[in-house]
């Protein structure tokens, strides 16, 4: 069956959006009705340089933001005279769609030529292919319905996939603080493996890490993943120590060389891709000179300023290159984790000989993983859910450190390890730390703030006022922000889930809509030119060009202070990522030349990395 790579989507997004060069004029609506002023014209509906004065905009208050300085056209100083190039003339939305729009003979919208539609295509449209940079996962098995879900999660709620990411990572750093605590000991590598790992199994489904409801006790992959984790960090030489030790260091380099590479020449690209957005998005403002160019160029690239936000942290918080491979091998592991724990009732004591000398003759020898075994459903990992891909709190990493915050694993014994297993248990059942929520609220400004620079310029461009565009940036916003909302719930029934679905697919849709009106001219229209949506603000239209907005309406600070916040916030959350990546890449980092491995009394199965 084909799949609908993300290649063909963009195909799709940009192509399909392409449309006719014909449809309403605004320069012929323009001259026909300075024809009627100077009275060398009249429409078909009998209107001439009489009766047109019902359609003029003459009162000054109507006008919102024009500088003191302009004056507004008046019928009654001009008698049959057309406005001068330094004065104001507008027109109500009704005189529009009697003047111009009724007479138009190809529709009333005027859509954007060929050469308007290119050029606006290769600036603000092409460079949206940094959307390829997002984390999908392989399609090689169909998996169509999980890279839909994750794009609606990604585009449609930008907030919602930013805290995800962005708490995962900042787990990252956590775990790196905890290890470089002491990093002058043997175990040093150890903790970069064991924590490594932890935040690695954080990127899946964790429903079975929970308190078991039976006994209240920590659920069976919890106690076998604390045992996992913390027991090769004990000093000695006993049995499992050296056993889950192998496991680890093992686990640890196979998920190091399954995390996807390429981090560095993926940050250049989005560096100069950043670079070059913000030129283009300073170009737009700066570019605000001649009748076919508008402001809403500046909006709609301030309103993307959230897309390389969102790119740069999926690229530090790297998804495996697979995650089928991923999960099935953590699940062989905690098998084999759990059959290591057994050892010390084999080999009582601890002591160094090999552990099928050692057993007792009525005591079963390791049951490592095999082809044969049937991993039990309380030790499989499934679902990868890594970077926003699902709506679910993540915390596990966060929990581990907070219960194990004054823990000496080096002389911490497998009861001990039990004790542990159970702090960390209560914290996953509790409350969010206060850390999530200031990430959840710093990723709904992030996106907010590309959203209102947005608003602004729109709403701040002749005709001032809630019009086709600046409203949808607020639906645009408020349906982006249902998933946000929906996540403060730790495990959010289907009923959410199907809320959180249908809100992110209107909300793309919204997005697309905004795309549409970018390059195509959907929304240049009269009802959409005159911001008809707030009282006692729009409802006309004027010919103007966007330089005459600079210069005689108080609007040029709107713009420049958009434009600045829009570019500077993106700037400074790539700064910040990057700076999170090169201190924590120590964790992921795999060395094949290195040998972790000592002279072990008691070796592992390695069956279970085939």
């Amino acid at each position: 069956m084909a799949v609908l790579r993300p290649q063909a989507f963009i195909f799709f997004l940009i192509f399909g959006l392409a449309t006719r060069a014909r449809g309403l004029n605004w320069l012929e609506c323009k001259n026909f009705v300075f024809s009627i002023l100077d009275g060398t014209n009249t429409s078909d509906s009998g209107i001439n340089r009489f009766t047109i004065e019902e359609f003029v905009i003459t009162d000054r208050n109507r006008v919102t933001r024009l500088s003191s300085n302009t004056n507004l056209f008046t019928l009654s100083e001009h008698g049959t005279s057309k406005p001068s190039d330094s004065e104001y003339f507008a027109i109500t939305r009704r005189g529009c769609d009697t003047l111009c729009q009724d007479r138009s003979k190809d529709g009333p919208i005027a859509w954007y030529d060929t050469p308007s539609f290119v050029a606006l295509v290769s600036s603000w449209i092409f460079p949206l292919n940094i959307l390829l940079s997002l984390p999908y996962e392989s399609l090689h098995e169909g998996k169509v319905h999980k890279t839909i879900t994750a794009v609606l999660n990604w585009l449609g709620s930008p907030q919602t996939a930013l805290t995800a990411t962005v708490f995962n990572f900042r787990q990252f750093r956590q775990a790196h603080r905890r290890v470089f605590r002491d990093i002058n000991t043997h175990r040093y590598h150890l903790r970069c493996a064991a924590y490594f790992v932890l935040c690695s199994l954080n990127q899946f489904h964790v429903d079975y890490f929970a308190l078991n409801g039976r006994d209240n006790q920590p659920s069976r992959m919890l106690d076998v993943l604390t045992y996992g984790l913390l027991r090769p960090l004990s000093n000695g030489n006993a049995p499992d120590v050296e056993l889950t030790n192998q496991l680890l260091v093992q686990l640890a380099f196979q998920l190091r060389m399954l995390r996807r590479r390429g981090v560095i020449p993926m940050l250049a690209n989005l560096a100069m891709f950043l670079l070059a957005f913000i030129f283009s998005v300073l170009l737009a403002f700066n570019d605000l000179e001649g009748a076919t160019t508008t402001p809403f160029s500046l909006a709609f690239g301030l309103l993307l300023t959230w897309l390389p936000l969102l790119v740069v942290f999926t690229i530090v918080d790297r998804n495996p290159v697979s995650s089928e491979r991923t999960s099935e091998l953590i699940s062989r592991w905690l098998y084999n984790v759990e059959a290591s724990s057994r050892v010390n009732a084999i080999a009582p004591g601890g002591e160094s000989e090999d552990v099928e000398v050692a057993r007792p003759p009525d005591e079963p020898k390791i049951q490592w993983w095999d082809t044969t075994t049937e991993i039990p459903e309380e030790l499989q990992v499934k679902g990868f859910i890594g970077q926003g891909r699902q709506i679910q709190y993540c915390g596990l990493p966060h929990a581990v450190l907070a219960a194990t915050e004054t823990a000496d694993f080096t002389t911490a014994s497998p009861e001990r390890l039990e004790v542990y297993a159970a702090g960390i248990a209560e914290r996953l059942q509790g409350h969010k730390p206060a850390a999530w929520y200031v990430v959840a609220t710093l990723s709904l400004l992030l996106v907010w703030t590309a959203i209102m620079s947005a608003f602004v310029v729109s709403f701040m461009a002749p005709t001032i006022g809630l019009g086709c565009r600046t409203l949808m940036y607020l639906v645009f916003g408020t349906f982006s922000s249902v998933s946000w909302i929906i996540q403060f719930w730790k495990r959010p029934n289907a009923v959410l889930m199907r809320l959180s679905y249908v809100a992110n697919t209107l909300a793309v849709l919204s997005l697309m809509t905004v795309t549409h009106f970018q390059v195509s001219g959907l929304a240049s229209n009269c009802w959409c030119k005159s911001s008809p949506f707030v009282p006692n603000l729009g409802g006309y239209i004027d010919f103007e060009s966007p330089k005459f907005y600079r210069d005689h309406f108080d609007i040029k600070r709107y713009w420049i202070g958009s434009a600045v916040i829009g570019s500077i916030v993106p700037t400074m959350a790539f700064i910040v990522a990057l700076f999170w990546w090169l201190k924590c890449r120590h964790l992921w980092k795999a060395n094949e030349r290195r040998r972790e491995f000592q002279a072990w009394g008691h070796h592992a199965s390695t069956d279970w990395l085939q």
